[in-house]
């Protein structure tokens, strides 16, 4: 019981340093309505507070405020709700700052997905995943040595093992000539680039293929590959550093409209870059 009110007090605490309550002022006196506490589970690995928010208080104070709650609960924390009913969860331990890649691991986690991008694992160990052909274009920021071509590599290895190389093909452009020539002589690959000059062949190709398949959109009457009665492979464009093509106005347009129009055709592209406030 005392271990139960200890932590109810840090969580209005909390709130007192987020600023999260509502004021009332009855002539000189000055009072505070904190959120209503109901429930608090108090584990080994974490502690969770259930509560909800007065009637009038911005649930976006939640976020907005992250920093104060963090200054009192601890660091890893996960806020889960909406409107009014909201939990935070003071995770006890840290993520691991280091992640042994095992593909046997992640596939259960993404084997209802066409081309799974696997980035990591939350606080419950859990792989963290999304299926990148919803999308067009994934960027990858950061300061040097942050790991974004570690990220690539761990990305392109679980697509070059998930997928055979009629369902995707590869257009990559390593110009650090650091990171991605382990690719080399992968069956996925169609090209594999050290020097600017050696990207304009394999993108001429692959915006003529754009075209090609946005005939074939028309001629069908669809509006993606995936609507049409035969099936064509998927290509990404992997390009790491992308601060290096950009005195090549010629590739970066090129790039642009890959990574701009490609969805529907299922053509993705993936930029590396340093973080501009990095430089």
């Amino acid at each position: 019981m005392f271990e139960k009110l200890k932590l109810r007090g840090k969580l209005i605490k909390a709130f007192r340093t987020a600023e999260i309550y509502r004021v009332i002022k009855r002539g000189d006196h000055t009072s505070y309505q904190f959120p209503k506490i109901h429930q608090i589970d108090h584990q080994h690995t974490y502690t969770r507070y259930a509560f909800s928010l007065l009637n009038g208080i911005d649930p976006e104070l939640l976020n907005k405020k992250r920093w104060a709650l963090r200054q009192v609960l601890g660091s890893n924390i996960e806020i889960n709700g909406s409107l009014k009913n909201f939990s935070i969860t003071v995770h006890h331990k840290s993520l691991p700052k280091r992640l042994n890649y095992s593909y046997e691991a992640i596939h259960p986690h993404i084997e209802k997905m066409e081309l799974p991008v696997c980035i990591g694992q939350d606080m419950y160990g859990n792989p963290i995943s999304w299926d990148f052909a919803d999308l067009e274009t994934l960027l990858i920021s950061g300061e040097i040595g942050a790991g974004k071509s570690s990220l690539m590599r761990v990305i392109l290895t679980t697509w070059v093992k998930y997928t055979s190389p009629d369902e995707l093909r590869l257009v990559l452009v390593d110009l650090k000539r650091a990171d991605l020539g382990l690719f080399y002589g992968i069956e996925h690959v169609d090209a594999l680039c050290f020097e600017a000059k050696d990207m304009r062949k394999p993108f001429a190709l692959l915006r003529a293929e754009m075209y090609r398949r946005g005939d074939l959109l028309l001629e069908h009457g669809v509006t993606h590959i995936s609507r049409l009665p035969f099936k064509l492979p998927r290509t990404v464009v992997v390009v790491d550093e992308m601060s290096i093509v950009k005195r090549e106005t010629d590739l970066v347009e090129m790039i642009q409209q890959f990574a701009s129009q490609g969805r529907a055709l299922g053509i993705h592209t993936i930029i590396a870059m340093q973080r501009p406030d990095a430089a």
